[in-house]
């Protein structure tokens, strides 16, 4: 199954449907080898899967984009768009990604030692 995102634009609406080809998606998420990926994508070429999600998404009004081929896209109304499948709405984010190095003091569990009366 293609790998198949779209992405509005924010500035006029256009909308784009990237295909994210799986040895590209192996190589950066580190669950496989390109070359798996690339065995994967030479057979959904031959089986006509992409070539069939390129039409739906032409069909629809999309316009597409193979994100193998355009690693940075301009859109006609001037605006740039973040093709990182990492920022899509739809891909989980790590929750620590946005946390920084907690900070102060940590209380231990338990008593807090006995302080000797007239010390501060």
């Amino acid at each position: 199954m293609a790998n198949i995102f779209t992405f509005p634009c924010g500035g006029c609406g256009r909308r784009y449907s990237v295909y994210y080809p799986k040895a590209l998606l192996y190589e950066l998420s580190g669950t496989g080898t390109r070359e798996m990926g690339r065995l994967e994508d030479e057979a959904e070429e031959r089986a006509g899967a992409i070539e069939a999600a390129r039409r739906r998404a032409v069909e629809a009004g999309n316009i597409w984009v193979n994100a193998a081929q355009t690693e940075a896209l301009v859109c006609a109304c001037g605006k740039r768009l973040d093709l990182n499948i990492a920022h899509h709405p739809r891909v989980p984010q790590s929750r620590q990604a946005g946390r920084g190095r907690q900070s102060g003091f940590i209380p231990f569990p338990g008593r807090a030692p006995h302080r000797p009366s007239g010390t501060t």
